[in-house]
């Protein structure tokens, strides 16, 4: 079994570890922990966990846990209950800016750009948004990072194409603000 897979077992059956308590249990340098820590984060796969200053004297060691994700039919199936149950052509612009504003938390609930420089945190940003079913392309201009869309999956679930594009544009404008700071 690879590290990766056995660093995750490790995490899910123990809980937030450190490198230190996964290199001595599963019989690796931390070295070799550490560089599977790194492409774990990158593919949000865990999370480093702010450490706790009363663990030990000195500089805490970061924790790291899996990144528990819902499964994409569970998901799939709930928003499009939910579209059914409401009528969306029905709501009003108060109620609509609710919607869209509910619909875009919970996509972007588990987006936390990491890292200095911006074009990595644009790279996640467009990483994540692939993940949610939105295929976008960045560049880096004068007036800042410019996202363009090129595909996406959510109007297959909403009947409502004119909403699905206002949830897709307003998406798009808020993971590059988290991405971004702007």
């Amino acid at each position: 079994m690879k590290t990766s897979q056995n660093i995750q077992n490790y995490l899910e059956i123990n809980g937030p570890s450190t490198v230190a308590e996964i290199s001595v249990a599963l019989d690796r340098t931390k070295a070799d922990i550490r560089e599977q820590m790194g492409q774990l984060l990158a593919q949000n796969r865990v999370e480093r966990l702010t450490a706790n200053r009363l663990d030990t004297p000195g500089r805490p060691a970061a924790r790291f846990t899996l990144i528990h994700k819902t499964p994409e039919p569970l998901v799939k199936g709930l928003i499009s209950g939910m579209l059914g149950f409401l009528n969306v052509n029905e709501l009003d612009q108060e109620k609509e800016a609710d919607f869209i504003e509910l619909i875009i938390n919970a996509l972007m609930s588990n987006f936390q750009p990491r890292g200095y420089s911006s074009a990595s945190r644009m790279n996640q940003a467009v990483a994540y948004l692939e993940n949610i079913g939105v295929r976008t392309t960045w560049v880096a201009t004068r007036s800042g990072p410019k996202i363009t869309l090129e595909h996406e999956n959510i109007s297959n679930l909403f009947k409502n194409p004119a909403l699905s594009k206002k949830v897709v544009k307003q998406l798009i404008q808020k993971v590059k603000e988290k991405a971004v700071g702007n």
